[in-house]
């Protein structure tokens, strides 16, 4: 019906007007406009966009998660390493904990294990992109946002490595295929932490070469992320690992500070908006009044997994018990990646059981809605949201004071 630039068109206008819409009317996050929309000019509603389409405007997709990955990395404060040590142990048992409880809710919906294992590892991860737009729209400044992208950093980082070992699991029936999926995870995950290495090396020299020139080392960080995106789709490989280390490995070895802090997030903006309204219109609300049981036990799961693993670390993570609430509660949105993933998996691996990509797919839909919701309260529990109109003035105002004085200083 539409072509490729008229579908980018009227989901950048669209998502946009939603956006706004969702933020003034209703205080809700931008990013639930977007979706919203998306349901509604999708398979879903009007059908003005469907499934194809989605495939053909991937690049832009692409391209989003790679700015947003980089930015979520570049923003994990640097620590100290016995600081850095705790919070990376915490956050692997954070994502253990989550895991165990999504996999054991799949066994009690009577799937089988290998079904559960991939699951769990699918469902593991907090999206990227919800956290970074979310806290760049209420103004998320503090100690506590940067806790929360390291949390959401690491987690991404286990779930990629979760999903990509357990794909071969599926073809346990066929024990020379799984030996050759097991040869190729080991291979993916390998040739992923080159790329992003390989992407920090060339960074670094570039702003060693053009020193601190902002819009040259711009021009510099967009140019590595899009050849980087590039390089892993051909390749054939997830952006998440790669860009995620070429964030945070630019942020830590950048000693001298030649690398200019630039907000990438601001770039990646108009594709970020694109993205979640394409998320939204290959979604089939169908699906969610199918399996919406399933989808609710996986969420309640999820959830449980969460705030367990916080509350079980929260003196590692030097938090009270509301701060360790308010986090697991940062960490409830889904990311978007599982959603490629597993059209990736449907693809290969036929033989998945459509009742469990039916309710992957259900669990996905709530989390695309409610999750910007939950990071939006968790930041404002935080005390942390210094663009947030519709808190309580009482609350916002010590917030805004704290970073002016901060920027004062």
């Amino acid at each position: 019906m539409f072509n490729s630039i008229q579908i980018f068109g009227m989901a950048l206008l669209g998502g946009l007007g939603a956006g706004e819409l969702a933020r003034r009317a209703l205080s809700l996050p931008r990013t639930t406009g977007y979706v919203v929309f998306g349901l509604l000019v999708g398979q879903s509603g009007l059908g003005w966009i469907a499934p194809y389409d989605v495939e053909s405007n991937q690049l832009f997709v692409d391209l989003a998660l790679g700015l947003i990955l980089f930015e979520l990395g570049y923003q994990v404060p640097p620590l100290p390493i016995s600081e850095g040590r705790s919070r990376l142990r915490a956050g692997i048992q954070i994502s253990l904990s989550t895991g165990s409880a999504i996999a054991l809710a799949i066994l009690v919906l009577d799937f089988s294990v290998t079904s559960a294992v991939f699951a769990a590892a699918l469902c593991l991860a907090t999206s990227p992109a919800v956290t970074v737009a979310t806290c760049s729209d209420v103004g998320a400044k503090g100690d506590k946002t940067g806790l929360l992208f390291t949390m959401v950093a690491i987690n991404g980082c286990v779930a990629f490595v979760a999903v990509v070992c357990s794909i071969p699991l599926l073809d346990v029936d066929e024990p020379v295929r799984s030996l050759a999926g097991a040869s190729t995870a080991i291979r993916e995950l390998g040739t992923a932490v080159l790329l992003g290495c390989a992407c920090t090396a060339l960074v670094l020299l570039g702003a060693r070469l053009l020193e601190r020139r902002p819009e040259h080392q711009h021009l510099l960080i967009l140019g590595v992320i899009v050849i980087g995106v590039g390089n892993a789709i051909y390749l054939d490989i997830s952006v998440l690992l790669p860009m995620l280390i070429f964030g945070c490995l630019t942020r830590v070895l950048d000693r001298g500070s030649q690398v200019v802090a630039i907000r990438i997030a601001s770039d990646a903006r108009i594709f970020l908006v694109v993205t979640f309204v394409l998320a939204g219109a290959v979604m089939d609300v169908g699906v969610l009044m199918a399996h919406w049981l399933e989808a609710l036990v996986l969420v309640i799961a999820r959830a449980a997994g969460q705030v367990a693993g916080v509350l079980w670390n929260r003196h590692r993570l030097r938090l009270n018990t509301e701060s360790a609430v308010y986090l697991s509660l940062g960490l409830q949105p889904m990311s978007s990646v599982a959603l490629v993933l597993l059209a990736n998996v449907q693809t290969l691996h036929a033989g998945l059981e459509p009742r469990l990509s039916g309710a992957l797919l259900a669990t996905i839909l709530l989390m695309q809605l409610f999750g910007p919701l939950a990071t939006q309260t968790a930041i404002s529990g935080f005390g942390e949201a210094t663009r947030l109109q519709s808190l309580d003035p009482a609350v916002v105002q010590p917030a805004a004071n704290r970073v002016s004085r901060e920027g004062d200083r």
